[in-house]
């Protein structure tokens, strides 16, 4: 039984012996066909093994059996087309259809059973799923799968997207080797398997978020032209939307430039020394006096392309362009401009003040080859014709590389004159009739030819070289309305001179393929440099402004202060988050690792949580952040309970997503993390509600010197009032500042939001205000004002809705009064009266009468 080792990685953060019931998983996937053939796979997650069976012809239930016996899966997933007897076999009695949930499944059988469509089960699905696979095994391999007749559009995506074709067929052959991808059963079973990890990975993993969807930090944007969207990632139309990467990645000139920077938002550094040199590197950009050679350096970066495809493409023998037919992005343009380039930004950096300390720029003054650089692109420029190139779309020599090559071209541009010569002394051996319709042609690769016309009478040449048999020329092919002949002038020719073309195509191959050698020489190099460029690519420097900015501080620290204290010049152990937008003198006290905001909804108190949490990140990153000065020690992880991310292919309501993202956080952090709880419990009953966010506060409060740095948001004000939650040195209250006008007479007018941070809390959410803006009805908002009112007194709700106005009680008395008087009336008599006045009345009107 073959076994692959796919990167499906467990949960690095979960502590060493930690208990967890999905890393004891074992899913087997099953195919039994008509005749009973069998094919089989199972996923182990505790050594995070996939093993795959071979198909089994009529193996039947007997084999099944075996293999469940065998592997003991927790997991059992069948197609929905699975035959009766098989689905009885795994469920006798029918448990998992009467089962409400998959924990009580779970109780009635040994093992989940999962229905899945056919489709999922598919050969080819099962195939695609596995040939882009990322195998460890195969990862170590250093060996690529190349062919001459591969697309010249070489891009074969990075990790995290669809595998291109190059890879995918590298992938194959590997797979091949190992596994029987004629088990089509069993292939099939496979792509069900991963299909059913990746759903289950997306629910288990979907709170973590791990592409800070809740902070935007990435956020991907679809594009609204249906024709746009292709099936793949990268045909999917898609952009970056509003979100702090989208701020940064059209500054990046490079493909290589714009990865790295992709990579960095994606993989924020926990090296304090990686972090400040990011940091010093931009900060010695930003010099007014470094501004010149800096705009240098950023128009050159724009025109280098990424080497190492560029390097594939020259192995493979490709050297037309990475666009068909497009000489300026052909692979010995590139080169040539790269060459230039990275010449000028070397230059270029030499003339920065104080970048002689810089990281990066150490690291390209010593692995750029100047001499190597200058001598490839003089290579380059000296051999390659780039404007004969364009129009003969296809690699031209320049004249003076090859004096063989030059006699050869000289020849052939003359042989219109040597055709011309030829012509003339085969017509004057041609009756005279005919020797006007006579032309001596070449053809590339036929040589040369006699033509003459067509008779279209006969359809027969006019003149074939004479009128017997031995003087007539030899027939090669005709068209419409010529003939083509070969004597023995033209075969003399043809040894003379030859195929001229085609040995002219030949001969620059090969001084083309020997210049291609000299390049891959220096292959390293020139991919070094390629990836050094691309890292100094990713120091955007950018300054954005907005029309109104207000500038609040915030102060926590993790774990216990005093310990914490000390860490603040190093930025390590416990850490601390100091940002002050606007002068503020550190404090030297232990300062609190909780702070919750209250007060009106609209102040921007969910803003105010994101940009702390953003600010953190982005200082990771390695990027300035919107501060006059900061502190913020080292942050292991950034974990949120802001947005639940609601999907159709999950059967969890918002609220247990609320649930998992806060499960989720009071298991992970440390004392090093930041946990940004905004308004939870609000999606259930508003005393459950509270007491859930008052359990959650005490917990992180409660976890002494492992006391992560907490940001919170709430509106349920009774777990202050009714002192639930009890004040501490390392709890502290906040909200945002508003004014209330109740004279204004514009809804408009009545709140102001300062959006000032003022510690201390506030009851009151000005939720009556917020509808009054959002234009909810007046008598609405009246309504509930007057409640909001009984509910402060302490008055019963109930009592209070069941209670009618005055108007309402007269209302009601004067229908009593004629409803009784319409039942006291004798209608028998009075209808058999006045049946004929009232035939042509309306109904409304008799009744009107009566009454």
């Amino acid at each position: 039984m073959p076994e692959a080792d796919p990167e499906m990685g467990s949960d690095a953060s979960n502590d060493e012996g930690e208990s967890d019931d999905r890393m004891n998983e074992v899913v087997m996937a099953v195919e039994v066909s008509n005749k009973g053939d069998v094919g089989c796979c199972y996923y182990a997650a505790m050594e995070e093994k996939l093993f795959l069976l071979s198909d089994v012809s009529g193996g039947g239930l007997e084999i099944v059996d075996t293999l469940k016996v065998h592997i003991q899966p927790t997991v059992i997933i069948l197609s929905l087309r699975v035959d009766k007897n098989v689905e009885e076999y795994f469920d006798p009695r029918g448990k998992s259809q009467t089962a409400d949930d998959e924990q009580e499944n779970m109780f009635q059988l040994p093992y989940v059973l999962e229905y899945r469509p056919s489709t999922e089960f598919a050969y080819e699905a099962g195939k695609k799923k596995l040939v882009n696979l990322r195998i460890a095994a195969f990862n170590e391999l250093n060996a690529s799968f190349i062919t001459p007749g591969d697309c010249a559009n070489y891009k074969d995506p990075t990790d995290g997207e669809e595998l291109g074709f190059t890879a995918r067929q590298g992938n194959l052959l590997k797979l091949s080797a190992t596994i029987d991808m004629e088990s089509r059963l069993t292939i099939g079973c496979v792509g069900a398997l991963l299909t059913y990890v990746e759903r289950k990975k997306a629910i288990d993993y979907l709170p973590r978020d791990i592409n800070g969807a809740s902070l935007q930090i990435l956020q991907k944007e679809s594009s609204p032209y249906t024709h746009s969207q292709g099936p793949s990632k990268g045909t999917s139309g898609s952009k970056e939307g509003l979100s702090v990467y989208g701020l940064f990645h059209h500054l990046a000139r490079t493909p290589q430039g714009k990865q790295l920077l992709r990579l960095y938002f994606l993989r924020p550094s926990l090296d304090l020394e990686v972090i400040n040199g990011r940091l010093d590197t931009a900060s010695i950009f930003l010099r007014p006096d470094n501004d010149a050679p800096w705009r240098t350096i950023t128009r050159y970066l724009g025109q280098i392309k990424n080497m190492r495809p560029i390097m594939v493409l020259l192995r493979k023998g490709i050297s037309n362009g990475i666009s068909k037919g497009v000489a300026k992005s052909g692979v010995w343009s590139s080169i040539r401009s790269f060459a230039f380039c990275t010449l000028q930004i070397r230059d270029a950096l030499s003339e920065i003040i104080g970048a002689q300390e810089l990281t990066i720029v150490q690291k390209v003054f010593l692995n750029v080859d100047t001499h190597g650089l200058a001598a490839i692109g003089e290579d380059v420029s000296r051999i390659i014709d780039f404007a004969a190139s364009a129009e003969m779309h296809r690699t031209v020599v320049n004249p003076g590389v090859d004096e063989e090559l030059d006699g050869m071209k000289r020849t052939y541009e003359g042989i219109e004159d040597l055709l011309n010569k030829t012509s003339h002394d085969i017509v004057a051996t041609v009756p005279l009739q005919y020797s006007l319709e006579l032309n001596v042609i070449f053809f590339p690769q036929i040589g040369f030819l006699i033509s003459t016309a067509i008779d279209p009478d006969t359809g027969a040449a006019n003149y074939e070289g004479g009128f017997d048999d031995s003087s007539r020329w030899d027939h090669i092919f005709s068209t419409a309305t010529r003939a083509y002949f070969k004597d023995w002038r033209m075969r003399e020719l043809d040894d003379t001179l030859g195929d001229m073309y085609a040995v002219i195509c030949d001969r620059e191959i090969e001084i083309v393929y020997d210049l291609a050698r000299r390049t891959l020489q220096r292959e390293a190099m020139l991919n070094d440099a390629s990836d050094i460029c691309g890292e100094l690519d990713r120091h955007p420097l950018q300054e954005l402004t907005v029309p109104s900015f207000i500038p609040n501080d915030a102060y926590l620290m993790g774990g216990l202060g005093d310990s914490v204290a000390m860490s603040k010049s190093t930025g390590s152990d416990n850490g601390s988050t100091n940002v002050s937008q606007s002068t503020l003198g550190l404090r030297s006290c232990a300062g609190p690792s909780m702070l919750i905001m209250t007060g009106p909804n609209y102040s921007g108190k969910s803003v105010y949580l994101k940009q702390i949490a953003i600010i953190v990140y982005m200082a990771h990153v390695g990027c300035f952040v919107p501060a006059d000065q900061a502190i913020i020690g080292l942050t292991d992880k950034i974990l949120t309970r802001i947005v639940a991310r609601e999907t159709v292919s999950r059967f969890q309501s918002s609220f247990m997503i609320d649930l998992q993202q806060v499960a989720l956080a009071m298991a992970l952090a440390t004392p090093r993390s930041l946990v940004i709880i905004d308004e939870f419990g609000k999606g259930t009953e508003s005393n459950d509600g509270a007491g859930l966010a008052c359990g959650v506060f005490e917990y992180f409060l409660g976890l002494g010197d492992n006391t992560p740095k907490v940001l919170g948001a709430t509106h349920f004000h009774e777990i202050f009032e009714n002192g639930f939650l009890r004040p501490r040195s390392r709890l502290a209250f906040g909200y945002m500042e508003a004014r209330l006008d109740k004279d204004a007479e514009d809804v408009q007018d009545q709140i102001t939001y300062l959006y000032n941070f003022r510690f201390g809390r506030k009851c009151s959410s000005y939720g009556n205000y917020c509808a009054a803006i959002n234009g909810v009805n007046l008598a609405i908002i009246q309504r509930a004002e007057e409640l909001e009112g009984m509910s402060a007194r302490g008055e019963d709700l109930v009592a209070a809705c069941a209670n009618v106005s005055q108007e309402e009680e007269e209302d009601l008395r004067m229908a009593e009064e004629i409803a009784r008087d319409f039942l006291a009336q004798d209608l028998r008599g009075l209808l058999v009266e006045e049946s004929n006045a009232m035939e042509h009345q309306e109904s409304r009107q008799v009744l009107a009468q009566v009454v």
